[in-house]
């Protein structure tokens, strides 16, 4: 993990409970309000349109949205956690897609930019169903997107569709 991670996350877990700097950060993820939160992220490097400073930007407009997070587990493993039994049941048996795996495909096929708003329909997703995310990761995959892509996707589908034992009972 990065420490520019680690700094940025720090900062973001410290002003947790305040309302308004949350609410200033959730403008990061929304282009015609995203000046409110470059004040706040000015430091991480977060102003301006570069992949860097959108990075920054979106990873603290998630975490502001959805503060639930956890160690340990890549991002395809949060969506993972979306999918209900029966669509587990298909993808450990038939192989199968159903709907969260379809988005999962069409986060994966993002090309640069792309992949910030495709990786925020998920957190909406995981907000919505309580999943906890490794925010630090999330953070250091996305940095890692605007170069080596591939090497992201694989990690995450991998842990996405990686066959678990229970399931296939």
């Amino acid at each position: 993990m990065s420490s520019f991670a680690e700094s940025l996350l720090a900062y973001l877990r410290e002003h947790k409970e305040n309302r308004g700097t949350m609410a200033n950060l959730r403008c990061a993820i929304i282009d015609s309000k995203r000046q409110r939160a470059w004040p706040l992220l000015a430091r991480f490097n977060g102003i301006g349109e570069d992949f860097r400073a959108l990075t920054v930007q979106y990873v603290a407009g998630f975490y502001a949205m959805h503060p639930n997070e956890t160690t340990g587990r890549n991002f395809g493993d949060s969506c993972r956690c979306l999918m209900d039994c029966e669509e587990l049941k298909k993808i450990a048996t038939a192989g199968e897609v159903g709907p969260i795996s379809r988005r999962f495909q069409h986060l994966l096929a993002a090309e640069g930019e792309e992949v910030f708003s495709r990786t925020l329909r998920f957190v909406m997703r995981c907000k919505s169903q309580d999943v906890s995310i490794d925010y630090q990761r999330l953070f250091d995959d996305l940095m890692q997107w605007q170069y080596y892509p591939e090497s992201v996707r694989t990690r995450w589908a991998r842990s996405f569709w990686a066959p678990r034992e229970e399931e296939g009972s």
